[in-house]
């Protein structure tokens, strides 16, 4: 959207005729009214969307927003949300009464995921047999592998220890402008936005300075005639620094409230030393702390 400003005082203009200072004021204002530009969707936004269209029952708009995720490539990158895919499409095409493009579905999941099974509690049963049928015909084909048979239980006791891993972490980087405390707090989109804007404003303000600079004679005076303009430049210097600081103090601030002091994860990991021969296996708990 373009603004006309009317403008009367001298100084540098725009080709519109509107002093460099107040169209920087301007545009700063605009920025900080409409905020940051909004992230793209990914597949996987795309996918969440269509999921919950297919669970709201609206199974034509379902398969519109679907099938670009699948053709004519697949764009999701998780192998699990491209079987889920393939699955919510075969039963929207089974409640249009699409059969074809059911049974299309539903041979590319079990191509890719030969043991799949259908959750008796959403589909009802004339689907999971149908299901059930092409996964039979797959096989006599030869075209997928009947699931194994399970292997008998072996009879030995297994000795696993509990490991928790305690990661304290410094309150320090928080203070650093640039978006590095959401970096590091796991916000890398407001990471990149608060980098972006800091980054734009702090070019404002340096490329000012540096066009007041070179007005400057040899005695370090400005002339009459570039006397207006460096006042006008020193207002965008003193815009561009503003919304620098402006920026960098909402990003501390937002770091802080993300901040976690302390991050912990637990796993089960082998046992260290072999116990002696009739002792029993207790597992046990270790902690590791890291800074």
């Amino acid at each position: 959207m373009l603004y006309s400003v009317p403008c009367r005082s001298g100084g540098l203009r725009l080709s519109g005729g509107c002093p460099v200072w107040l169209a920087a004021v301007v545009l700063s204002a605009c920025l900080l009214a409409t905020g940051f530009p909004a992230v793209a969707a990914t597949p996987e936004d795309e996918f969440q969307t269509a999921e919950n269209t297919f669970r709201f029952q609206d199974y034509a708009k379902a398969v519109v927003q679907l099938r670009p995720l699948l053709y004519p490539d697949v764009r999701l990158a998780s192998p699990d949300l491209v079987v889920r895919a393939h699955e919510f499409l075969a039963a929207c095409y089974h409640w249009l009464g699409d059969e074809r493009s059911m049974e299309d579905e539903f041979t590319a999941l079990l191509t890719l995921a030969p043991q799949h099974r259908l959750d008796s509690f959403f589909y009802p049963p004339s689907l999971i047999e149908r299901f059930e049928g092409i996964r039979a015909k797959l096989i006599g084909l030869h075209v997928i592998e009947a699931e194994p048979a399970a292997k008998p239980p072996v009879d030995t006791v297994k000795c696993e220890r509990t490991e928790e891993t305690i990661v304290r972490r410094s309150w320090v980087p928080n203070l650093v402008p640039f978006g590095v405390g959401q970096f590091l707090n796991g916000r890398n989109t407001k990471g990149a936005l608060f980098l972006t804007g800091q980054t734009l404003s702090l070019t404002l303000n340096i490329a000012a300075w540096v066009s007041i600079e070179s007005l400057r004679g040899s005695d370090g005076y400005f002339s009459a005639r570039n006397a207006g303009v460096a006042r006008d430049l020193r207002i965008v210097q003193y815009v561009g620094l503003g919304t620098f600081v402006g920026l960098a103090v909402w990003g501390i601030v937002d770091a802080f409230l993300d901040f976690t002091p302390e991050v912990k994860s637990v796993r089960m990991v082998p046992c260290p030393t072999v116990p002696p021969p009739g002792a029993g296996l207790v597992p046990g708990l270790a902690v590791c702390v890291r800074f």
